[in-house]
């Protein structure tokens, strides 16, 4: 019996783009729902986005944060938890994938998340935060640094936390449903942001975390013409080279872009690091 996926689409803006996203899912993951998280501001147009959202996009269902768009964009994880206490313990799911509206995967989750064991948590770039630098805005910039340090001082003093802190990019993470069920209970507080709390909660609730591979090492300037989240738009030409060779990428970070006429994959494995687990 396969593992039942459900994505969860999150987006703010450029419903052309999200549209067309939402489209190439569907057309790689047959019978996979995607449920949409509108995270965006509110006001007159955020109101006639949502409105549409559901319809424009040919999504499951809508859900709305009921929070700040500046608020989501810090603390997506915990927008995903509300959406998980308000809808996701109903549905039928194995794993979860989160997946923001300008992140292109162009062949079936099945095949791009190969690496990642359905009870493991997959992130992006998980990484040692010795190893990340204190020019990253979650570790240096003043609020920022304070916050993370409440939030470890908390996990210490209160959960008994001992280990190594990570930090990853919070692009195309999956999450087992167990975990979804554990993380919703420990419910965590808004300190840091979601690329810590990932991480650190994952260790916290005994999962084991696997890296999703989409980009090879946090400190690699070359892997930005692929994958980023600088905002360095990825170039068409990119993907198409990419999509071209057998074994090349398929995950690509950030397309804001529909890209018609998006070629079919050339089948072949996704080209990803080697996996790297930890508890």
């Amino acid at each position: 019996m396969g593992i039942e996926r459900a994505v969860v689409f999150r987006f703010h803006r450029d419903p052309l783009v999200a549209r067309a996203r939402v489209r190439l899912l569907r057309r790689l993951n047959p019978g996979v729902p995607v449920y949409g998280l509108f995270g965006g501001a509110g006001g007159v147009r955020g109101a006639a986005f949502r409105l549409a959202g559901g319809p424009l996009l040919g999504l499951d269902a809508l859900y709305t944060s009921r929070h700040s768009g500046a608020w989501n964009w810090k603390n997506g994880d915990l927008v995903l938890l509300d959406w998980y206490r308000d809808v996701g313990r109903r549905l039928s799911f194995d794993v979860l994938h989160l997946v923001e509206w300008d992140l292109l995967l162009a062949d079936s989750l099945e095949r791009i998340y190969a690496g990642v064991p359905p009870d493991a948590v997959g992130l992006t770039a998980w990484t040692p935060q010795s190893d990340v630098g204190d020019d990253w805005r979650w570790l240096g910039g003043r609020e920022e640094a304070r916050e993370w340090r409440r939030l470890l001082t908390r996990a210490r003093a209160d959960l008994g936390y001992d280990g190594t802190p990570y930090a990853c990019l919070g692009i195309g993470p999956c999450f087992p449903r167990a975990f979804l069920d554990d993380y919703a209970a420990a419910d965590p507080p808004d300190l840091g942001n979601d690329e810590l709390r990932y991480p650190l909660f994952a260790q916290l609730l005994g999962y084991s975390v696997v890296d999703t591979g989409f980009r090879h090492g946090w400190h690699s300037p070359g892997e930005d013409r692929y994958f980023n989240a600088t905002g360095q738009n990825i170039s068409p030409d990119v993907v198409a080279a990419e999509l071209a060779r057998p074994e090349g990428r398929r995950a690509f970070h950030p397309v804001r872009v529909p890209l018609r006429g998006l070629r079919p994959p050339v089948p072949g494995p996704q080209t990803v690091a080697p996996p790297r687990e930890r508890r």
